[in-house]
């Protein structure tokens, strides 16, 4: 009976001694090590705190009340400072490219516009998603083309990207028309009302517009009960799960596991969606293309009927909520550009009749729209949906003189690139849609450091969607409105997911006279 009491407490304890070492490994020695060889690079960046790392730092210089306004009160373009003090506190500090934490998680951050091309350029699925977003993000969008890394999201790529190129594209802009219209039937109802004027929160019916488009493109109908529970469960699902991205790397802190009331309620409305997700899938018609496009996907690479099931239904979400979120606020931000610069306004507006006439416009007209294309591509400059885009090395990586160990985050700060001098001229704050007059190529010293979609592989698949939707709804309001800023704007750029107006776009619209 000793004996074996000995032995079990002989196994116990090299059972302990093991997990401390694992951890002291995990959150110590290993941070540690990475750290140390990137300082050996010049690297420099501020000291973390053991297991928080920088987290206290982002706590405490966390904005309460965001107003991005110059000092005359005048709303300010350049504002990522306000949003994001902190980099901009740090940039001054250590220079283009530094090294911060995450917890234990050590990331690069990065504003050098050479690495930045070095990294836009990569074609290697070396370089991927970070595991610690991945893991924060698994319930809303699981494992679909968003999250995934190597071989298993390049065939999901592969699937789903064809059904988004120019020739699938063009087809589709009869939807885009459908949605504008129900768009500009309701406000031009609410100027009736309001005897010929209307106050309008224009973020939010965009958003309407957007999910009407992306449900009619994805599952082939937008208005059914189904749906309607689809959309409002996934935005419950999407603000429940509304962790602040600089706080998710903490370790312990993630108790994505514990059933507390909030996982409970995430677990509920996932399993839920799921089931709405199936259901629309089960009463398909094989003529919705992309719906089609992610089944088949899923059939050909998933081990199983459970697993074939699960990746259709992230895909879905993944598709879904990309084509809504991005499209909606880019289109809101230039409503808001336009607006407060009423010279571009009218030569939008002035373009859009004289291609357009008294014809709605088709693919064919939205490519000749050269003036409104260039506001578009400001617009995103100065308001890109994303301020960094996030990847890891999955092996050892070098870009230019810079080498990265494995499993560290690589952030390329957006905004910074956007607003260079060196790279935009002596004006880069100010919204001058010309610039973009002859191309990104001639806009941009070095086109690889503008970068709203994203970089590399994994640069958004949808984009020629979107900036083709952003261009009819765009059009289409341009030709029956005037319209110019509410007085009670309050300029508030916050990260939500993406970059949205904190408390919304309202306008004062008109409609034309002919």
């Amino acid at each position: 009976m000793e004996l074996l009491f000995k032995s079990a407490f002989s196994v116990g304890l090299l059972f302990l001694t093991s997990f401390i070492l694992y951890l002291f490994n995990r959150f110590w020695v290993r941070p540690q090590r990475l750290r140390s060889k990137l300082r050996t690079q010049g690297l420099r960046g501020p000291s973390p705190s053991f297991l928080l790392g920088n987290t206290p730092d982002f706590i405490r210089f966390q904005p309460k009340d965001i107003k991005a306004l110059t000092q005359d009160g005048e709303a300010t373009h350049d504002w990522a400072r306000f949003t994001f003090p902190l980099f901009d506190h740090w940039t001054k500090q250590y220079g283009q490219r530094y090294n911060f934490a995450l917890g234990t998680y050590q990331v690069v951050y990065i504003t050098d516009p050479h690495l930045a091309k070095e990294i836009s350029l990569s074609t290697s699925l070396k370089l991927g998603k970070p595991f610690f977003l991945q893991k924060n993000s698994e319930t809303l969008l699981g494992k679909g083309i968003l999250t995934s890394d190597g071989e298993f999201w390049a065939h999901q790529r592969k699937t789903i990207a064809p059904e988004f190129y120019a020739d699938k594209v063009k087809n589709l802009v009869h939807i885009m028309l459908d949605s504008a219209n129900k768009l500009i039937n309701t406000w031009e109802t609410e100027i009736e009302k309001q005897s010929g004027t209307a106050n309008i929160k224009v973020d939010e019916d965009l958003q309407s517009f957007a999910s009407i488009v992306i449900s009619e493109t994805l599952f082939g109908h937008s208005n059914s009960k189904v749906i309607n529970e689809l959309q409002s469960r996934l935005k419950r699902l999407e603000r429940a799960m509304k962790t602040p991205i600089l706080v998710s790397g903490v370790p312990l802190v993630c108790g994505r596991y514990i059933p507390t009331k909030s996982n409970l309620e995430k677990w509920r409305l996932k399993k839920e969606i799921h089931s709405l997700i199936m259901s629309i899938v089960k009463e398909h018609s094989s003529k919705v293309d992309v719906l089609q496009a992610i089944i088949n996907g899923a059939k050909m690479s998933a081990p199983g009927l459970a697993a074939a099931e699960q990746l259709i239904v992230d895909n879905c979400k993944n598709v879904y909520l990309a084509g809504l979120e991005s499209t909606a606020n880019t289109a809101a931000w230039t409503l808001m550009l336009l607006a407060t610069h009423p010279e571009w306004q009218d030569r939008a507006r002035a373009e859009v009749a004289e291609v357009c006439g008294e014809s709605l416009p088709d693919a064919t007209m939205l490519g000749k729209m050269k003036v409104l294309t260039s506001v578009i591509q400001e617009s995103l400059r100065l308001y890109p949906p994303g301020p960094f885009i996030a990847r890891e090395t999955l092996e050892d990586m070098k870009f230019g003189d810079l080498e990265i160990p494995k499993g560290v985050g690589v952030w390329v700060a957006v905004m910074p690139l956007h607003h260079d001098p060196e790279l935009w001229g002596p004006d880069p704050s100010k919204f001058n849609p010309d610039r973009f007059a002859n191309g990104i190529g001639s806009a941009c010293k070095i086109p690889q450091a503008y970068i709203p979609f994203g970089n590399g592989p994994h640069i958004c698949a949808g984009q020629l969607f979107a900036m083709l939707e952003i261009k009819v709804v765009l059009a289409i309001i341009l030709s029956k409105f005037s319209f110019s800023l509410d007085a009670n704007y309050v300029h508030s750029p916050v990260m939500e997911n993406i970059i949205r107006p904190g408390h919304g776009v309202n306008l004062i619209m008109q409609k034309l006279t002919k």
